[in-house]
């Protein structure tokens, strides 16, 4: 009997033994399950964190993870994949270089005022202008009536002839650079000093005619050869822009070309005053083709060789 009962005690305790160490292996796996999460967690983070910070695209990555494709992995296939995209090629550079001042600013500003003045004064004094033009060539319509009108327009008349001598005198600057001719005169001085000597000469001129026409009581012949004269400094004038654009900015081998071809031009206009002068004189004066001639070249020619031998000595 006691037997019965030591076994039953046995069996008992035996039982409440393997009970209680039942009871506590999940608590063992839970906290071993906790662990486990929370070391995957820190490796992800830390495979996420090593993956922020790759920036290069590099085609090695896709060959080297055995494991699932990190986001970096996936963007690198997109951009391998991607055929707009040049990430196997050689990375381009290109070099820094220095901007030079050449200093033409000043110059361009200046055309731009000169194209600006001239198309101003064509669209106020749109008629002026045509019959500017009309007079020169000789069109079929009445000349006298058409210089009667020119005649009476007495500012748009001085306005074109102060064109002519920013025109020459920014023209003849620019013969002075092309051939760079050594003067004298500071640079910023020649080209005030250019207009302004145009200017003065032609000043010059028109006194010392008006004053022939007053002594010798030929008013209105010698009115017509001011007339023609200032006609055709007007046409000089407005022909020039272009040339002066060009001899500014082009290349030297077209600056070459343009400057003989403004200069034959410059050339032809002037030997067309002399020919309507002649033509304009003979009506009104019995005058001799040889007397003409001489006075061209006394009254004409021999002062501008006079002031070029003023120049060349005293400037040059």
């Amino acid at each position: 009997m006691k037997k019965k009962i030591i076994r039953y005690f046995v069996a008992v305790v035996l039982i409440l033994f393997f009970n209680f160490t039942k009871a506590g292996i999940p608590g063992q796996a839970r906290d071993s399950a906790q662990t486990d999460s929370t070391a995957t967690a820190k490796q992800v983070l830390q495979s996420t964190d090593t993956s922020a910070r790759v920036v290069r695209v590099d085609s090695s990555l896709m060959t080297s993870q055995t494991g699932p494709k990190s986001y970096c992995s996936v963007m690198n296939e997109v951009l391998l994949e991607n055929r707009f995209i040049n990430v196997k090629g050689e990375p381009l550079y290109f070099a820094i270089q220095q901007k030079h001042f050449n200093g033409d600013e000043f110059l361009f500003y200046l055309l731009c005022v000169v194209v600006l003045i001239l198309g101003v004064f064509k669209t106020f004094y749109q008629g002026y202008f045509k019959n500017v033009f009309r007079v020169f060539f000789n069109t079929s319509l009445r000349q006298s009536q058409l210089t009667d009108q020119l005649l009476q327009s007495k500012l748009p008349s001085f306005i074109l002839n102060i064109f002519f001598a920013i025109s020459a005198g920014i023209f003849c600057w620019l013969l002075v650079r092309r051939y760079d001719l050594r003067i004298s005169i500071s640079r910023p001085w020649l080209l005030p000093l250019c207009i302004g000597g145009i200017a003065v000469l032609y000043f010059i001129k028109y006194i010392s005619l008006k004053f022939i026409g007053w002594v010798t009581n030929m008013r209105e012949t010698i009115d017509s050869y001011i007339f023609i004269i200032f006609l055709i400094n007007k046409i000089t004038g407005i022909v020039l822009v272009p040339f002066i654009i060009i001899l500014a900015f082009s290349m030297p081998l077209l600056v070459s070309y343009f400057t003989t071809i403004s200069l034959l031009l410059v050339f032809l206009f002037f030997f067309s005053r002399y020919v309507k002068t002649y033509g304009v004189l003979q009506t009104k004066l019995p005058m001799n083709p040889f007397h003409f001639l001489i006075y061209i070249i006394g009254g004409e020619i021999i002062p501008l060789l006079l002031l070029y031998k003023i120049t060349t000595d005293y400037f040059i």
